[in-house]
């Protein structure tokens, strides 16, 4: 890529990124560091496959996870995904209530494209392993 290029792409990302994405609180940024934080993009694709209720989901996170997630962390990042319209989170009134999680169809859309990032990093790891075996000899 020319300078001349280079820069007009750059300044084009500025644009998209000033009008877009701008907004520390904004839709763009927040759901971007969302689907960057530890735990939501399992919970996604965990309730791609169903309805779960709240210590069912709790219980395949972490049979799944390096580590426990929480309580008290599972509720914060579910009620985060409801908020940003990708859970629907319903109460079945008994005694002690329910509660089940499942996926709004903006959820399903997000985990949709979610897989194919797993999937190209399944495809990708042993060069992402050869890199970074590289850069740590280096």
């Amino acid at each position: 890529m020319n300078d001349d290029a280079q820069r007009q792409a750059l300044d084009q990302l500025r644009a998209r990124v000033q009008h877009n994405g701008n907004d520390p609180q904004g839709p763009i940024r927040e759901t971007l560091a969302r689907l960057g934080d530890r735990w939501s993009p399992l919970l996604l694709l965990v309730l791609r496959h169903g309805m779960l209720r709240f210590t069912e989901l709790q219980r395949e996170v972490n049979a799944m996870a390096d580590s426990e997630l929480s309580q008290r962390i599972l509720t914060l990042k579910l009620r985060a995904l409801e908020r940003d319209g990708m859970l629907q989170r319903t109460v079945i009134p008994t005694i002690p209530p329910q509660v089940e999680y499942r996926l709004t169809p903006l959820g399903m859309e997000l985990v949709a494209r979610l897989e194919g990032l797993v999937g190209w990093l399944e495809q990708q790891a042993p060069t992402i392993d050869a890199a970074r075996a590289a850069y740590d000899q280096a």
